[in-house]
């Protein structure tokens, strides 16, 4: 399975803790899934809503996130956050029963009541590994400055080639590293990456337009050869058909 992200978003030391060993839990519960985690707390709504600000942030994937906190509450924060972030997976984790009927106008997938319970906080990981897992695509793994970095192909816009450079153009920056064109495109086979020339892969889901000898990829414009043209719009037009 890709990197996941959690974010663990509570005041209370305590209960922030018992929450993440839950989730540890759960993966030793599991090794058949072989999950893979990074978990970052927050102490309140604001330093989670701050961390989108962080241009080196990669995407959060699941977030538990506590109703009552002081300053902006749990659910003020998920209002907030949907502004910035639709595919991230929120729980809510309360002391009060009486939030069981809130989260769906930020699409959330449910609420733990504290303390939590093992048994119904394993429900609500699975579920919410389901989501994460049917959204993900595959992990490309970058050696830079002798630092691996990982991006999930979702995140990546379009991929060019210059000589035997890899570029992955995505919404925080371009990375770079050493290879070509058929090896990417290899890697990335079945995720929604197709030829707009001999230098170039596009991501289906970041697509927006064709405007003439260009295709809009997230506000960028890429350069689409005569050749790729029409199977490209074959494949957009068979991609929104699934969707």
């Amino acid at each position: 399975m890709a990197l996941i992200s959690i974010a663990i978003t509570d005041d209370v030391d305590d209960d922030a803790a018992i929450t993440e060993s839950m989730v540890w839990r759960y993966c030793a519960d599991h090794p058949d899934e072989d999950i893979r985690l990074a978990i970052t707390r927050f102490e309140d709504g604001a330093a989670l809503l701050r961390s989108y600000d962080d241009a080196d942030r990669g995407p959060i994937d699941l977030i538990f996130l506590d109703v009552e906190m002081p300053g902006i509450d749990g659910l003020e924060t998920a209002r907030l956050l949907r502004e910035r972030d639709t595919r991230t997976v929120i729980v809510f984790t309360t002391k009060m029963a009486q939030y069981a009927t809130v989260g769906y106008d930020v699409d959330a997938v449910g609420y733990l009541v504290k303390p939590l319970e093992y048994p119904g906080f394993a429900l609500k990981m699975r579920k919410a590994l389901s989501i994460i897992g049917s959204r993900k695509g595959t992990t490309i793994a970058i050696k830079s400055d002798d630092h691996m970095h990982f991006l999930d192909s979702h995140d990546i816009r379009y991929v060019e080639v210059t000589g035997h450079n890899v570029l992955y153009h995505t919404a925080t920056g371009t990375w770079r590293d050493w290879g070509s064109l058929k090896a990417t495109a290899e890697q990335l086979n079945g995720h929604d990456f197709v030829a707009a020339s001999r230098y170039c892969l596009v991501n289906l889901a970041w697509v927006e337009a064709f405007e003439g000898d260009t295709v809009v990829v997230d506000g960028e414009r890429v350069p689409v050869s005569r050749s790729r043209k029409k199977p490209l719009m074959q494949a957009l037009n068979a991609y929104y058909r699934r969707a």
